[in-house]
């Protein structure tokens, strides 16, 4: 796997766009909500969480109205994205163990199939063509990446030489794939899966150091972290033809959006602060709703709407 040396740094200015903090709403009895997607509609998706009950998986409408996304009984339900149509993707976990679900617009669920050979599957992500992805596993802690089609077809997706195991965390409107491998000889190494079924390595900042891809966008582009030769980790942005742009030190990249704009955290006076990166370099710290000392930005738009947490609070930041 080669490795890129040098990085281009993204040069830092200051953003001074105001921005406003709206809460998402949440479900009765939930002690804690987070909106993890949105999609250009506005409709985010995400999950509620009390101690000792089963997590429940949420439909934020954007304006204050929260709706459980009812997965099957007896399991604990996560959500993790949302495409243009409304549909979405989690993952029900109960005594039989993990299973990939796909919501409908309607709010109904399929439960989807489990490979032949393994015990449990994840749902991580969805694309506009409502093919999900996600990873299959077992009771060794074997896991693989795979896709399920609108049809529910199961496809197992190609692992670069030397990776045997795979996670993944997000998908493109139209089909790229981002995640990372590991394996007994190689680093935990950042991958982007493309529409054609291949699978593209990331370099990182130093020679078999570890990298992570967190999010891709329509072109390609991919944002994540990598480790420099320091061992200290780098917020970073892959380009389309694979070379590196570095943010900063600490920064932990969510998601991008087609217009190149990143959102993520930073620890700041030790506190979790959400920031936004423009494609320019303009750096903006979101802010935080009154009362309230941490939050993370998780997703964001093609009209630039950012949601994540704030404190126990489901919320959604618009710049300007």
């Amino acid at each position: 796997m080669s490795t890129a040396l040098l990085a281009a740094a993204v040069v830092t200015t200051p953003a001074h766009a105001a921005t406003t903090v709206t809460d998402l709403g949440g479900l009765p009895s939930a002690a804690q909500h987070v909106a993890t997607s949105v999609n250009d509609a506005g409709v985010a998706v995400g999950g509620a969480h009390s101690n000792g009950l089963p997590s429940r998986g949420v439909r934020y409408d954007g304006n204050g109205v929260a709706t459980e996304l009812v997965g099957p009984a007896d399991a604990s339900t996560t959500v993790e994205a949302v495409n243009s149509s409304g549909s979405a993707v989690g993952t029900a976990t109960g005594k039989s163990g993990s299973r990939a679900l796909r919501f409908n617009p309607d709010g109904t669920h399929v439960v989807l199939s489990v490979p032949s050979g393994f015990t449990g599957a994840i749902g991580q992500a969805i694309s506009d063509s409502g093919t999900v992805y996600g990873v299959a596993t077992d009771v060794t802690r074997r896991q693989i990446p795979v896709s399920w089609s609108p049809a529910g077809v199961i496809t197992t997706l190609a692992l670069p030489a030397g990776a045997t195991w795979a996670n993944l965390t997000n998908a493109s409107a139209n089909g790229y794939v981002a995640g990372y491998v590991t394996g007994p000889t190689i680093a935990t190494t950042a991958v982007r899966w493309n529409p054609d079924g291949s699978a593209t390595v990331l370099s990182g900042l130093a020679v078999d150091a570890t990298t992570l891809a967190t999010a891709v966008n329509q072109f390609g582009e991919v944002v994540g972290s990598a480790v420099a030769g320091d061992f200290q980790s780098w917020g970073v942005r892959w380009n389309a033809d694979g070379s590196l742009n570095k943010y900063e030190q600490g920064f932990g990249p969510r998601s991008i959006n087609d217009h190149g704009t990143v959102v993520g955290s930073s620890v700041v006076g030790g506190n979790q602060v959400p920031v936004l990166w423009e494609r320019d370099g303009g750096r903006l710290e979101l802010g935080f709703p009154a009362g309230v000392t941490t939050a993370g930005a998780l997703d964001i738009n093609n009209n630039g709407v950012v949601v994540g947490t704030a404190g126990s609070r489901a919320v959604k930041w618009v710049v300007g």
